[in-house]
C-alpha cells in the first residue's frame, strides 16, 4: 500500500504545482490588450467597408495590423508577455496609421438627403403669416395687392414638388421681404392714428416672419455631420492612446470602456443625436482621465 500512497501523493503534488503555475503566469492585463486590439481592428474594418474603394496602401496596413493582432493572441496563449506587448504596440500603430490615412480621404458617409417635410412646413408657415398680414392690411384700409405674395407661395410649392430645394429657399426669402415691407407699411399707417391703443394692438397682431435660410433648414443635417466627425476624431484618439495600455492595466480597462461607448454613440446617432453627443462627451472625460494617468 505504501508505494500506491506515494504515487497518489506525487500526483496530487503535481496537480497543485500545475495550478500554482497557471496562476503565476495568468495575466489579465494581456487579455485586456487583446480585447482592445480586436476592438480597434473591428472599428477599422467597419470603416473600410463603408469606402467605395480601399487604396492599396491602406489595405496593406490593415492586413499587417490584423496579422499583428493574431500574433498577439498566439503570444498570449504561450504566456509570452514581452512578445505580447510588442505585437500589441505594432498592431495599434498600424491601425492608427490606417485611421490617419482614411481621415484624409473623402468623407465616409455622404450627407443625408434634405428633409422635404421641413421645407413644406416652412411654406405653410409663410402662407399662414401672409394671411394674418392680409387681415391687418384690410383692417387698416391699406391698399396692398397680395397677388405677388400668393404667386410666390405657389412658385415655392412648385419648386418643392420638382425637388428644387434651393429655389424654394430663395422664393421664400422674397416672400419674407414682401411681408416685411407690408409690415412696415401697416406700422406707418398706425402711427398716423391718434390712439396709442391702436399702435399697441397692431404691434402685437403682426406675426414674426419665420426663418427660411439654408442654415435653418439644414441645421439637423449639419449637427449629424459634426457628431460623425467627432466620433471619427475620438476613435483616432483612442487608437493613439491604446499604445499606452500595454504598461498600465488601469488604462487598458478605461480604454475598453471608451471603445464600448463609441459603439453606443454610433447606435444612438440616427435616433437621438443629442444622446449620442452626451455619450461622446462622456468619452472625452475618459480620454482626459487616461491622459492624466499615462503622464
Amino acid at each position: 500500500m505504501k508505494p500506491l500512497a506515494l504515487v497518489l501523493l506525487v500526483l496530487v503534488g503535481s496537480m497543485i504545482l500545475t495550478s500554482i503555475s497557471s496562476q503565476v503566469y495568468a495575466d489579465p492585463q494581456l487579455d485586456s490588450l487583446l480585447r482592445i486590439a480586436n476592438q480597434a481592428r473591428d472599428n477599422i474594418k467597419i470603416r473600410l467597408s463603408q469606402l467605395a474603394t480601399v487604396p492599396g496602401e491602406i489595405a496593406k496596413l490593415y492586413r499587417e495590423g490584423s496579422a499583428e493582432t493574431d500574433a498577439l493572441a498566439q503570444s498570449i496563449t504561450k504566456e509570452d508577455v514581452s512578445s505580447s506587448r510588442q505585437h500589441f504596440l505594432s498592431a495599434m500603430k498600424l491601425f492608427r496609421d490606417v485611421s490617419n490615412k482614411m481621415h484624409s480621404l473623402t468623407p465616409i458617409d455622404p450627407p443625408p438627403p434634405p428633409d422635404t417635410t421641413r421645407y413644406k412646413k416652412a411654406i405653410d408657415r409663410m402662407e399662414k403669416d401672409g394671411e394674418m398680414v392680409k387681415a391687418l392690411a384690410t383692417k387698416y384700409n391699406l391698399n396692398t395687392g397680395f397677388t405677388e405674395f400668393d404667386n410666390l407661395i405657389q412658385t415655392a410649392r412648385q419648386h418643392l414638388n420638382a425637388g428644387n430645394l434651393e429655389e424654394v429657399t430663395k422664393t421664400l426669402e422674397i416672400a419674407k421681404q414682401f411681408l416685411i415691407h407690408t409690415h412696415n407699411s401697416i406700422k406707418d399707417v398706425v402711427k398716423q392714428k391718434p390712439s396709442d391703443r391702436d399702435r399697441s394692438n397692431t404691434a402685437n397682431e403682426i406675426p414674426s416672419t419665420p426663418q427660411t435660410s439654408d442654415e435653418a433648414i439644414s441645421a439637423k443635417d449639419s449637427k449629424l455631420e459634426r457628431i460623425k466627425t467627432k466620433i471619427q476624431t475620438i476613435e483616432e484618439q483612442l487608437n493613439s492612446l491604446s499604445e499606452k495600455a500595454s504598461e498600465n492595466e488601469v488604462v487598458a480597462q478605461w480604454l475598453k470602456r471608451a471603445f464600448s461607448l463609441v459603439e453606443k454613440a454610433k447606435g444612438e446617432l440616427d435616433k437621438s443625436p443629442d444622446k449620442a453627443m452626451r455619450t461622446l462627451n462622456e468619452i472625452d472625460k475618459i480620454i482626459r482621465m487616461i491622459q492624466r494617468i499615462a503622464q
